[in-house]
C-alpha cells in the first residue's frame, strides 16, 4: 500500500507519543542483538512420534532458570494461519517427532542443554497411520476437461491404436542453507513487547501476538531483521518461534534470545518432501497429437500445513504446462501425516510439475519417434478449450530459434541411435561416448490470483520530486530487490541510482497483508514500479514536478480468474523459457560434463539485456549445483537469448529452476540409455545402470 505522507513535524509528534509499530533493521541479524540481563531460550521437543501426553516432568531448576509449557498460554495456545490453528506447544497430544512441548530459559545456554536431559514426557504411544491409507486427504483438487467426462469414457481413449506412454516422476531439491537460522530476540519493558526477528509476514506475527498475550496494537513492536529463504515454513513458523520467545520475555521480564540450531532450522523450516507425479498419455500414431492425459499428483504435507491447498493448486496449474490436450484429467492429493509440517519453496513449487511433464514429453519422443520440438509444437495452442490460459508470448518463435542454435534434431537422433545400438567394449572404452541432449520449456506465473492470501490489492507509489529525486513509497524489500528497483527506475527515468530513495515510513496497518516472497509478491511490486516509472516518464516534460504515480491491479485483471470453477487466467502475468542441455558422461569416472546450455527467454521488453543475461546465467549455475547429489556441476558454454518484444517486461527470475532439471534428466537418460525419473540424481544410480548393461 502507498505510504502515508506526513510532515516532518507531525512525524516527530507521532514518534514521540506512540511506539513505532513496525520498523526495518537494515543489514541486521537478530542473533547479533543483545541487552543487559539477557537470557537464552531453548525449545524442548518430543523425541518420539504420535501419542497422548500423560505427564511432563521438569524437576527442580537452578535459580534464574525457567521452564514453560502449553499451560502458560491457556486457551490461546495456538497460532492461526489461513484459518488453520497450530498449537504453539503440544498440550494433550504429540503429533510428530520433534514437536515442541516446552521451552527452557536461563543465562547459560550450555546449562540449558544439560537441564533438558532432566525433562521427561510420558505419553501413551499410538501407532502412526500410513498417510495414503487415510480415507480423506488433507487437501485435494480434481479436474476433468474434454468430451470424455466419465471414467469409462476416459479409459477408452487409451486404446491399442494409440501410443500409451506412462511415467512416474519424483523430485525434491533440498538446497543447503547458509543463512542465519530462525529465531527471535524479545524484550518486554514498560508493558511494551518488542520482537526483533526475520519475519516475512509482520502482519501475521503482530495479530497472533496481540491475541495470544491480550496486548494492544500500540504494545507490540515488530522489528524486521534480515530474512532467510522463501520457504513456506519460514513464513509462518517464524511466528510460532517468536511467540515462544515472547512468552519467556513476558514471564521473566528479561531480554530473551531464541536461536534455532542448524538441525532444527532444516528439519522444521526448510526441509522439503518428495512430490510424486504419475502421468499417462495417449498419443495418436499418425500425427503425434496427444488424445488424452491423466495426471496424479501426491504429496506428504506433514501435520497441519496451512499452505497445502495452494501448493496443490500451483502444481495442478503447471502439471500440463503450455500444452493443449483434447482430454485432460488431473487428480491432486496432499496427505496429512505424522511428520513435521513440510516446507516448500514458494517461488518455484511448480518446478516439480514442470520436471514431470517435460520428462514425459521427452519420453513420448523416444517411444513414438517424433522429435522433441515437433511433439511440443503439435500440441501447443490448439483450438479446443483448456481450463487454464497463459500469456505465453512468442512461444513458437522461441522454439524455432533454439532449435536453430543447437542443431537439436540432428543431435537428438544421433545420440538416440548411439544409445540404442551401444555395446560396452571395456577394452576400447575410450571410444565409448555417452552423449545426450535434453529439451525443456515452462512458464513463470507471476501474481497468482487464486491464493487465499493474495488479495490482488498490491499497490506501488513513486514520486519524482522537484529536485530530481525519485522516492519509492513501499515496504522495505530485501537489499537485492532494492538494488533491482533502483536500477530499473534509473534506466527508465535516466537517473543516477543514487538519486532514488525508499520511503517506508508507515505503520504495520498500512503494510501489505501478504507475506513477502509469497506468490511473486515482490515480483509484482517490481512490475508495478516499472509501470509507475513509465507513467512518470510520459508526464515528465508535460507537467511540473513533483509528479506521483500509483499503480495496482485493475478490476478487469481481477476477474479473469474464476476461483470457484478453478479456471481462467491464473496469473497477473507470465514469462516463458525454453532450454536445451547437451552433455557427456565420462566413461572412466562417470563424471558428468555439460558441453553447452542454450536458453531462450520470452519476457517482454528487456530493459538492460546484459544484466538480464547475467541474471539468467547465475540462475543456471545455481540450478546446476542442486541437481546431482554431493556434486556441483559446471558449464563453461552458456548461451542466453531473449525474444524481441515491445510488450511490458515480465519476471525472469525463477524460469531456469523450472526448466533446467527436466532438460538435464532428459539428456542424462538418453546418454545412459536408462530413464532418470528422480531429481536430485545420485551418481551411483547411473553407475549401476551402466555396469548392468
Amino acid at each position: 500500500m502507498p505510504a502515508k505522507k506526513t510532515t516532518a513535524k507531525a512525524a516527530k509528534a507521532v514518534k514521540d507519543e506512540i511506539p513505532q509499530l513496525y520498523s526495518q533493521l537494515p543489514k541486521t541479524y537478530y542473533s547479533d542483538l543483545s541487552a543487559p540481563g539477557m537470557i537464552y531460550a531453548k525449545i524442548v521437543r518430543s523425541m518420539t512420534g504420535k501419542g497422548k501426553i500423560k505427564a511432563i516432568t521438569c524437576g527442580s531448576l537452578p535459580e534464574g532458570y525457567f521452564f514453560y509449557t502449553a499451560r502458560d498460554f491457556g486457551e490461546q495456545n495456538y497460532v492461526e494461519t489461513l484459518d488453520v490453528q497450530t498449537e504453539i506447544f503440544a498440550d494433550k497430544e504429540i503429533f510428530y517427532k520433534g514437536q515442541a512441548y516446552g521451552i527452557l530459559a536461563g543465562p547459560d545456554f550450555r546449562e540449558l542443554e544439560e537441564l533438558e536431559k532432566n525433562i521427561t514426557i510420558e505419553f501413551f504411544k499410538e501407532p502412526a497411520a500410513k498417510n495414503k491409507e487415510k480415507d480423506y486427504p488433507y487437501a485435494q483438487r480434481f479436474i476433468r476437461n474434454g468430451k470424455a467426462q466419465k471414467p469409462e469414457e476416459f479409459s477408452k481413449l487409451f486404446s491399442k491404436k494409440n501410443f500409451d506412454v506412462k511415467g512416474v516422476w519424483t523430485s525434491v531439491l533440498n538446497a543447503p542453507s547458509c543463512n542465519e537460522t530462525n529465531g527471535a530476540f524479545c524484550i518486554f519493558d514498560k508493558d511494551i513487547l518488542t520482537i526483533s526477528t526475520p519475519t516475512q509476514w509482520p502482519k501475521h506475527l503482530q495479530e497472533n501476538v496481540k491475541r495470544v498475550f491480550g496486548l494492544k496494537t500500540s504494545e507490540v513492536v515488530i522489528r524486521k531483521t534480515i530474512s532467510s529463504g522463501p520457504h513456506t515454513n519460514t513464513i509462518w513458523i517464524n511466528t510460532v518461534n517468536a511467540i515462544q520467545a515472547s512468552l519467556v520475555a513476558i514471564k521473566t521480564r528479561k531480554p530473551v534470545l531464541l536461536v534455532l540450531s542448524r538441525q532444527e532450522h532444516y528439519a522444521f523450516l526448510t526441509k522439503k518432501s518428495p512430490i510424486s507425479i504419475k502421468i499417462r498419455s495417449s498419443i495418436r500414431k499418425k500425427d503425434a497429437i496427444i488424445e488424452a492425459t491423466q495426471i496424479l499428483i501426491e504429496l506428504d504435507s506433514g501435520y497441519h500445513n496451512p499452505f497445502a491447498a495452494e501448493i496443490l493448486d500451483r502444481l495442478v496449474i503447471a502439471a500440463n504446462n503450455i500444452y493443449s490436450v483434447r482430454n485432460l484429467e488431473i487428480i491432486a492429493k496432499a496427505y496429512e501425516s505424522n511428520n513435521a509440517p513440510v516446507s516448500f519453496n514458494i517461488e518455484c513449487i511448480d518446478s516439480q510439475a514442470f520436471f514431470a511433464i517435460e520428462n514425459q514429453m521427452q519420453k513420448i519422443c523416444h517411444v513414438t519417434g517424433f522429435l522433441p520440438d515437433e511433439i511440443r509444437m503439435k500440441n501447443f495452442e490448439r483450438k479446443f478449450s483448456m481450463p487454464f490460459s497463459f500469456s505465453n508470448e512468442k512461444v513458437r518463435e522461441g522454439f524455432a530459434a533454439i532449435v536453430r542454435q543447437t542443431d537439436l534434431n540432428r543431435k537428438f537422433i544421433s545420440y538416440r541411435l548411439e544409445s540404442l545400438d551401444r555395446k560396452v567394449d571395456f577394452e576400447n572404452i575410450e571410444n565409448f561416448p555417452l552423449r545426450g541432449i535434453g529439451l525443456a520449456c515452462g512458464f513463470n506465473g507471476i501474481g497468482y490470483y487464486g491464493s487465499n492470501i493474495y488479495a490482488s490489492n498490491q499497490k506501488m507509489e513513486a514520486t519524482l520530486e522537484s529536485d530530481g529525486t525519485l522516492v519509492i513509497h513501499a515496504p522495505a524489500p530485501s537489499s537485492w530487490t532494492l538494488e533491482v528497483w533502483k536500477n530499473t527506475a534509473a534506466q527508465i527515468l535516466e537517473l543516477d541510482p543514487k538519486q532514488i530513495k525508499l520511503d517506508s515510513n508507515f505503520d504495520i496497518h498500512d503494510e501489505l497483508s501478504v507475506p513477502e516472497n509469497v506468490y511473486s509478491n515482490i515480483s509484482v511490486m517490481t512490475y508495478l514500479l516499472k509501470k509507475c516509472c513509465l507513467d512518470i516518464q510520459s508526464k515528465r516534460f508535460k507537467k511540473p514536478l513533483p509528479i506521483s504515480s500509483v499503480k495496482g491491479f485493475t478490476a478487469p485483471q481481477k476477474r479473469v480468474w474464476n476461483k470457484e470453477k478453478f479456471s481462467g487466467v491464473p496469473f497477473f502475468t507470465s514469462s516463458f523459457g525454453t532450454l536445451i542441455m547437451d552433455l557427456e558422461l565420462n566413461p572412466y569416472t562417470y563424471k558428468i560434463y555439460i558441453k553447452k546450455i542454450n536458453a531462450i527467454i520470452s519476457a517482454g521488453k528487456i530493459g538492460i539485456p546484459k544484466v538480464a543475461e547475467n541474471s539468467v546465467k547465475l540462475s543456471i549455475e545455481h540450478a546446476l549445483s542442486e541437481i546431482v547429489e554431493d556434486e556441483a556441476l559446471k558449464c563453461d558454454k552458456i548461451s542466453v537469448s531473449f525474444v524481441q518484444s515491445e510488450n511490458d517486461p515480465k519476471q525472469i527470475d525463477g524460469l531456469i529452476s523450472r526448466i533446467l532439471p527436466a532438460a538435464f534428466s532428459s539428456a542424462l537418460s538418453q546418454a545412459i540409455g536408462h530413464e532418470i525419473n528422480t531429481i536430485p540424481v545420485k551418481p551411483q544410480t547411473f553407475f549401476k545402470e551402466m555396469i548392468s548393461k
